[in-house]
Protein backbone atom coordinates (compact mmCIF):
# COMPACT_ATOMS: atom_id res chain seq x y z
CA UNK A 1 0.00 0.00 0.00
CA UNK A 2 2.87 2.44 0.84
CA UNK A 3 5.04 1.39 -2.13
CA UNK A 4 2.28 2.53 -4.06
CA UNK A 5 1.80 6.40 -2.15
CA UNK A 6 4.39 8.15 -3.73
CA UNK A 7 3.29 11.29 -0.66
CA UNK A 8 4.09 8.53 1.92
CA UNK A 9 7.14 6.97 0.71
CA UNK A 10 8.39 10.79 0.43
CA UNK A 11 7.75 11.79 3.72
CA UNK A 12 9.51 8.53 5.42
CA UNK A 13 12.68 8.96 3.02
CA UNK A 14 13.27 12.61 3.41
CA UNK A 15 14.22 11.65 7.39
CA UNK A 16 16.85 9.07 6.04
CA UNK A 17 20.25 9.22 5.90
CA UNK A 18 21.97 10.50 2.64
CA UNK A 19 23.71 7.72 2.12
CA UNK A 20 20.91 5.54 2.80
CA UNK A 21 19.09 7.22 -0.10
CA UNK A 22 21.80 6.33 -2.16
CA UNK A 23 21.29 2.40 -1.62
CA UNK A 24 17.73 2.86 -2.50
CA UNK A 25 18.33 4.20 -5.41
CA UNK A 26 19.62 0.34 -7.05
CA UNK A 27 16.38 -1.16 -5.26
CA UNK A 28 13.60 -0.15 -8.20
CA UNK A 29 13.04 1.89 -10.85
CA UNK A 30 10.40 3.69 -9.52
CA UNK A 31 12.13 4.51 -6.14
CA UNK A 32 15.52 5.46 -8.77
CA UNK A 33 12.72 7.78 -10.55
CA UNK A 34 11.30 9.20 -6.85
CA UNK A 35 14.26 10.20 -5.10
CA UNK A 36 15.87 11.83 -8.44
CA UNK A 37 13.18 13.83 -9.37
CA UNK A 38 13.42 17.74 -8.31
CA UNK A 39 10.35 17.69 -6.01
CA UNK A 40 11.31 14.83 -4.06
CA UNK A 41 14.95 17.26 -3.99
CA UNK A 42 13.45 20.11 -3.02
CA UNK A 43 11.27 18.34 -0.27
CA UNK A 44 15.00 16.60 1.09
CA UNK A 45 16.46 20.42 1.10
CA UNK A 46 13.60 22.33 2.83
CA UNK A 47 15.95 22.52 6.10
CA UNK A 48 19.66 23.19 6.27
CA UNK A 49 21.92 20.28 6.87
CA UNK A 50 24.87 20.46 9.53
CA UNK A 51 28.52 19.75 8.23
CA UNK A 52 29.39 16.34 9.80
CA UNK A 53 33.33 16.67 8.59
CA UNK A 54 35.72 19.00 7.26
CA UNK A 55 38.04 18.43 4.27
CA UNK A 56 41.19 20.60 6.08
CA UNK A 57 44.39 21.13 3.21
CA UNK A 58 47.57 19.33 3.89
CA UNK A 59 50.37 22.43 3.53
CA UNK A 60 52.31 21.23 0.38
CA UNK A 61 54.54 18.83 0.17
CA UNK A 62 53.96 16.99 -3.17
CA UNK A 63 52.31 18.11 -6.31
CA UNK A 64 48.96 16.90 -5.89
CA UNK A 65 46.64 18.66 -3.44
CA UNK A 66 45.56 15.79 -0.60
CA UNK A 67 43.01 16.54 2.14
CA UNK A 68 41.95 15.17 6.21
CA UNK A 69 38.98 14.32 6.31
CA UNK A 70 38.01 15.61 9.82
CA UNK A 71 34.80 13.98 11.50
CA UNK A 72 32.76 16.72 13.58
CA UNK A 73 30.53 14.12 15.16
CA UNK A 74 32.90 14.91 18.69
CA UNK A 75 34.30 11.86 18.86
CA UNK A 76 38.31 12.29 19.02
CA UNK A 77 39.67 10.50 15.65
CA UNK A 78 42.69 8.79 15.84
CA UNK A 79 43.91 8.95 12.29
CA UNK A 80 41.57 11.02 10.03
CA UNK A 81 42.51 9.64 6.33
CA UNK A 82 44.35 12.16 4.05
CA UNK A 83 43.07 11.59 0.85
CA UNK A 84 43.12 13.31 -2.56
CA UNK A 85 40.32 13.62 -5.29
CA UNK A 86 40.20 11.17 -7.67
CA UNK A 87 36.91 11.64 -9.59
CA UNK A 88 38.82 12.68 -12.95
CA UNK A 89 41.89 12.16 -14.06
CA UNK A 90 44.12 15.31 -13.52
CA UNK A 91 47.74 14.59 -13.58
CA UNK A 92 48.58 17.60 -11.35
CA UNK A 93 45.62 16.88 -9.17
CA UNK A 94 42.14 18.81 -8.29
CA UNK A 95 42.24 21.31 -5.93
CA UNK A 96 39.34 22.46 -3.76
CA UNK A 97 38.17 25.84 -4.15
CA UNK A 98 35.10 26.40 -2.23
CA UNK A 99 32.25 24.57 -0.46
CA UNK A 100 28.44 25.38 -1.00
CA UNK A 101 25.68 23.54 0.66
CA UNK A 102 27.09 20.04 -0.38
CA UNK A 103 29.14 20.74 -3.65
CA UNK A 104 32.31 21.28 -4.24
CA UNK A 105 34.08 23.64 -6.72
CA UNK A 106 36.90 22.25 -7.70
CA UNK A 107 39.72 22.97 -10.48
CA UNK A 108 42.57 21.40 -12.00
CA UNK A 109 45.99 22.22 -10.28
CA UNK A 110 47.96 22.57 -13.47
CA UNK A 111 50.32 25.45 -13.93
CA UNK A 112 50.35 25.60 -17.35
CA UNK A 113 48.31 28.78 -17.73
CA UNK A 114 44.74 29.58 -16.42
CA UNK A 115 43.13 29.44 -19.32
CA UNK A 116 44.06 26.03 -19.76
CA UNK A 117 42.37 24.86 -16.24
CA UNK A 118 39.85 22.58 -16.28
CA UNK A 119 36.56 23.61 -13.05
CA UNK A 120 34.61 21.36 -11.48
CA UNK A 121 31.13 21.28 -9.33
CA UNK A 122 31.83 17.87 -8.05
CA UNK A 123 29.42 16.08 -4.90
CA UNK A 124 31.61 13.88 -2.94
CA UNK A 125 28.57 12.28 -1.40
CA UNK A 126 27.71 10.80 -4.55
CA UNK A 127 30.98 11.23 -5.91
CA UNK A 128 29.62 12.63 -9.20
CA UNK A 129 31.00 15.56 -11.09
CA UNK A 130 30.09 18.12 -13.64
CA UNK A 131 32.89 20.01 -16.00
CA UNK A 132 32.02 23.82 -16.31
CA UNK A 133 32.50 24.60 -20.72
CA UNK A 134 34.62 27.55 -20.92
CA UNK A 135 33.35 30.12 -22.69
CA UNK A 136 33.50 30.36 -26.44
CA UNK A 137 34.20 34.18 -26.90
CA UNK A 138 36.91 33.93 -23.72
CA UNK A 139 40.20 35.87 -24.16
CA UNK A 140 43.21 34.22 -22.01
CA UNK A 141 43.13 36.73 -19.10
CA UNK A 142 43.81 36.55 -15.38
CA UNK A 143 41.11 34.82 -12.86
CA UNK A 144 41.05 36.91 -9.44
CA UNK A 145 37.73 34.81 -7.94
CA UNK A 146 35.80 31.83 -8.86
CA UNK A 147 32.68 31.17 -6.00
CA UNK A 148 29.34 28.42 -6.62
CA UNK A 149 26.28 30.03 -5.69
CA UNK A 150 24.35 26.78 -5.07
CA UNK A 151 21.16 26.81 -2.67
CA UNK A 152 19.15 23.98 -2.33
CA UNK A 153 16.48 25.09 -0.77
CA UNK A 154 15.43 27.39 -3.84
CA UNK A 155 16.70 25.57 -6.83
CA UNK A 156 18.79 22.51 -7.72
CA UNK A 157 20.15 24.60 -10.20
CA UNK A 158 23.63 26.21 -9.75
CA UNK A 159 25.65 29.50 -11.04
CA UNK A 160 29.16 29.67 -11.27
CA UNK A 161 30.94 33.39 -11.00
CA UNK A 162 34.23 34.30 -12.58
CA UNK A 163 35.98 37.34 -11.48
CA UNK A 164 38.14 38.38 -14.51
CA UNK A 165 40.68 41.06 -15.66
CA UNK A 166 38.66 43.48 -18.06
CA UNK A 167 39.54 43.84 -21.74
CA UNK A 168 39.96 47.13 -21.82
CA UNK A 169 40.73 48.53 -18.32
CA UNK A 170 42.31 48.22 -14.90
CA UNK A 171 38.40 47.18 -13.91
CA UNK A 172 36.91 43.49 -13.71
CA UNK A 173 34.17 41.90 -15.18
CA UNK A 174 32.13 38.83 -14.13
CA UNK A 175 31.31 36.09 -16.33
CA UNK A 176 28.56 33.37 -14.56
CA UNK A 177 27.92 30.12 -16.20
CA UNK A 178 24.05 28.96 -15.02
CA UNK A 179 23.52 25.22 -14.79
CA UNK A 180 19.84 26.01 -15.50
CA UNK A 181 20.51 27.29 -19.30
CA UNK A 182 24.15 26.01 -19.51
CA UNK A 183 25.14 29.72 -20.79
CA UNK A 184 27.42 32.01 -19.73
CA UNK A 185 26.26 35.91 -19.37
CA UNK A 186 29.02 39.00 -18.94
CA UNK A 187 28.56 42.03 -16.65
CA UNK A 188 29.74 45.71 -17.02
CA UNK A 189 33.25 46.37 -16.05
CA UNK A 190 32.66 46.26 -11.71
CA UNK A 191 35.35 47.89 -9.37
CA UNK A 192 38.75 46.80 -7.94
CA UNK A 193 38.62 45.01 -4.83
CA UNK A 194 40.18 41.78 -3.22
CA UNK A 195 37.76 39.08 -4.87
CA UNK A 196 40.06 36.35 -3.75
CA UNK A 197 37.41 35.53 -0.75
CA UNK A 198 34.15 35.36 -1.62
CA UNK A 199 31.52 34.09 0.95
CA UNK A 200 27.94 32.53 -0.87
CA UNK A 201 25.10 33.16 1.41
CA UNK A 202 21.76 34.26 1.90
CA UNK A 203 21.40 34.50 -2.57
CA UNK A 204 24.50 36.68 -2.10
CA UNK A 205 28.48 36.49 -2.64
CA UNK A 206 30.38 38.72 -0.23
CA UNK A 207 33.66 40.16 -0.44
CA UNK A 208 35.44 42.18 2.25
CA UNK A 209 36.09 45.75 0.17
CA UNK A 210 37.76 47.33 3.63
CA UNK A 211 38.20 47.61 6.68
CA UNK A 212 34.37 49.46 6.73
CA UNK A 213 32.44 47.83 4.36
CA UNK A 214 31.63 44.64 2.44
CA UNK A 215 30.58 44.47 -1.02
CA UNK A 216 27.68 42.17 -1.80
CA UNK A 217 26.39 40.71 -5.27
CA UNK A 218 23.07 39.59 -5.33
CA UNK A 219 23.54 36.27 -7.91
CA UNK A 220 19.62 36.09 -9.23
CA UNK A 221 19.25 40.33 -9.66
CA UNK A 222 22.74 40.65 -10.68
CA UNK A 223 23.17 44.01 -8.58
CA UNK A 224 25.84 45.23 -6.06
CA UNK A 225 25.24 46.62 -2.71
CA UNK A 226 28.11 48.04 0.05
CA UNK A 227 26.85 46.47 3.43
CA UNK A 228 28.93 48.20 6.71
CA UNK A 229 30.92 45.99 8.72
CA UNK A 230 30.26 46.41 12.44
CA UNK A 231 31.03 48.95 14.71
CA UNK A 232 34.15 48.33 16.04
CA UNK A 233 34.35 49.48 20.19
CA UNK A 234 36.10 52.31 20.38
CA UNK A 235 38.31 51.58 23.16
CA UNK A 236 40.30 49.36 20.21
CA UNK A 237 42.93 51.47 19.06
CA UNK A 238 44.58 49.18 16.68
CA UNK A 239 43.22 47.69 13.37
CA UNK A 240 40.80 44.80 14.20
CA UNK A 241 41.77 41.51 12.32
CA UNK A 242 39.39 39.06 10.48
CA UNK A 243 39.44 35.51 12.06
CA UNK A 244 36.51 34.34 10.60
CA UNK A 245 34.45 35.53 7.30
CA UNK A 246 31.91 32.47 6.73
CA UNK A 247 28.24 31.53 5.36
CA UNK A 248 26.47 28.30 6.61
CA UNK A 249 22.47 27.47 6.47
CA UNK A 250 21.50 30.91 4.86
CA UNK A 251 23.43 33.04 7.95
CA UNK A 252 26.51 34.67 7.58
CA UNK A 253 29.33 34.79 10.61
CA UNK A 254 31.81 37.14 11.41
CA UNK A 255 34.70 37.17 13.79
CA UNK A 256 36.75 40.65 14.05
CA UNK A 257 39.81 40.65 17.31
CA UNK A 258 42.09 42.75 18.36
CA UNK A 259 45.46 42.07 20.05
CA UNK A 260 44.86 43.93 23.16
CA UNK A 261 41.77 43.39 24.09
CA UNK A 262 39.98 40.48 22.87
CA UNK A 263 42.37 37.21 21.90
CA UNK A 264 41.10 35.46 24.52
CA UNK A 265 37.55 36.55 24.75
CA UNK A 266 35.89 38.15 21.42
CA UNK A 267 32.52 38.11 19.51
CA UNK A 268 30.87 36.14 16.93
CA UNK A 269 28.75 38.60 14.44
CA UNK A 270 25.72 37.25 12.57
CA UNK A 271 23.74 39.15 9.74
CA UNK A 272 20.35 39.63 9.83
CA UNK A 273 18.49 37.84 6.97
CA UNK A 274 17.80 41.10 5.27
CA UNK A 275 21.10 42.07 5.84
CA UNK A 276 20.05 45.09 7.29
CA UNK A 277 22.14 45.05 10.38
CA UNK A 278 25.11 42.58 12.36
CA UNK A 279 24.03 41.30 15.70
CA UNK A 280 26.10 39.46 18.54
CA UNK A 281 25.01 35.80 18.06
CA UNK A 282 27.33 34.21 20.29
CA UNK A 283 30.37 35.61 22.63
CA UNK A 284 33.43 33.22 23.02
CA UNK A 285 35.70 33.14 26.15
CA UNK A 286 38.59 31.11 25.61
CA UNK A 287 40.56 31.37 28.75
CA UNK A 288 39.90 27.48 29.96
CA UNK A 289 41.05 26.25 26.48
CA UNK A 290 44.01 28.27 26.87
CA UNK A 291 44.67 27.07 30.30
CA UNK A 292 44.41 23.09 29.18
CA UNK A 293 46.96 23.86 25.92
CA UNK A 294 49.64 26.68 27.49
CA UNK A 295 51.15 25.74 23.65
CA UNK A 296 48.42 28.48 22.71
CA UNK A 297 50.75 31.07 24.22
CA UNK A 298 53.78 32.24 21.93
CA UNK A 299 56.92 33.15 23.34
CA UNK A 300 58.25 34.83 20.55
CA UNK A 301 54.67 37.47 20.68
CA UNK A 302 53.95 40.09 22.67
CA UNK A 303 50.16 39.60 24.73
CA UNK A 304 49.35 43.22 22.55
CA UNK A 305 49.65 41.09 19.17
CA UNK A 306 47.00 39.31 17.35
CA UNK A 307 48.74 36.23 17.18
CA UNK A 308 49.72 36.14 21.20
CA UNK A 309 47.52 33.05 21.28
CA UNK A 310 47.89 30.41 18.75
CA UNK A 311 44.57 29.38 17.09
CA UNK A 312 42.49 29.79 13.74
CA UNK A 313 38.62 29.17 13.23
CA UNK A 314 38.25 26.86 10.78
CA UNK A 315 34.26 26.86 11.15
CA UNK A 316 31.16 28.11 12.38
CA UNK A 317 28.57 25.10 12.79
CA UNK A 318 25.17 26.58 14.21
CA UNK A 319 22.79 23.77 15.36
CA UNK A 320 20.30 25.26 17.29
CA UNK A 321 18.58 22.10 18.62
CA UNK A 322 21.60 20.23 19.33
CA UNK A 323 24.35 22.53 20.04
CA UNK A 324 25.87 25.40 17.82
CA UNK A 325 29.54 25.25 18.05
CA UNK A 326 33.20 26.62 15.92
CA UNK A 327 36.08 24.57 15.07
CA UNK A 328 39.45 25.47 16.25
CA UNK A 329 42.86 24.58 15.29
CA UNK A 330 45.61 25.16 17.74
CA UNK A 331 48.68 24.40 17.69
CA UNK A 332 48.93 20.42 16.50
CA UNK A 333 45.21 19.66 17.13
CA UNK A 334 41.79 20.37 16.14
CA UNK A 335 39.14 21.44 19.06
CA UNK A 336 35.46 21.91 18.93
CA UNK A 337 34.20 24.46 21.30
CA UNK A 338 31.05 25.10 22.36
CA UNK A 339 29.30 28.14 22.15
CA UNK A 340 26.38 27.29 24.65
CA UNK A 341 28.50 26.24 28.00
CA UNK A 342 32.05 27.20 26.89
CA UNK A 343 33.06 23.07 26.79
CA UNK A 344 35.97 22.00 24.53
CA UNK A 345 36.59 18.66 22.70
CA UNK A 346 39.41 17.19 21.34
CA UNK A 347 38.69 16.32 17.63
CA UNK A 348 41.84 15.38 16.90
CA UNK A 349 45.73 15.04 17.64
CA UNK A 350 47.68 15.92 14.36
CA UNK A 351 50.82 16.09 16.32
CA UNK A 352 50.71 13.48 19.12
CA UNK A 353 53.90 13.37 21.35
CA UNK A 354 55.65 16.92 19.67
CA UNK A 355 56.33 18.91 21.60
CA UNK A 356 58.12 21.52 18.94
CA UNK A 357 54.45 22.89 18.39
CA UNK A 358 54.30 26.14 20.68
CA UNK A 359 52.57 28.91 18.56
CA UNK A 360 52.53 26.77 15.57
CA UNK A 361 49.58 26.35 13.39
CA UNK A 362 49.57 24.43 9.95
CA UNK A 363 45.76 25.32 9.16
CA UNK A 364 44.39 28.91 7.87
CA UNK A 365 40.53 29.45 7.85
CA UNK A 366 40.17 29.05 4.15
CA UNK A 367 42.16 25.82 4.24
CA UNK A 368 39.12 24.39 5.45
CA UNK A 369 35.50 22.92 3.31
CA UNK A 370 32.74 21.94 5.13
CA UNK A 371 31.89 18.61 3.92
CA UNK A 372 27.50 18.25 4.12
CA UNK A 373 25.75 15.09 2.47
CA UNK A 374 23.49 15.98 0.09
CA UNK A 375 22.20 13.26 -2.95
CA UNK A 376 21.62 15.95 -5.61
CA UNK A 377 22.28 14.69 -8.76
CA UNK A 378 24.80 16.15 -11.54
Amino acid sequence: MIGNNDDILINILVHLPEKSLLRFRNVSKHLLSLISSPYFSRCLNQSSKCPSALFLRVPPSSNKPKYYFLSLDGKPVRNPFITSLTFVDESAGIRILQSCNGLLLCRSNSRIGEYNRNYYIYNPTTNKYTTIPKPGNRIPNTIFGVILAFDPSKSLHYKVVFVRSSKTSHLYQLEIYSSETRHWSFSNEIPEVNYSQGVYCGGSIHWMKNPRALLCFDVDQERFQEIPMPEIPGHWNQKAKCRYFGGFGGSLHLILTNGRHSTRQFDVYEMEKDFSRWFIKYQVDLNALISAYPEMTSCYSHPSDWDYHAFRVLAVVCKESEGSFMVLHIPGKAISYSFKDKAFTLLHDFAPGCTDIEGCTTFECDDAYPYIETSVFL
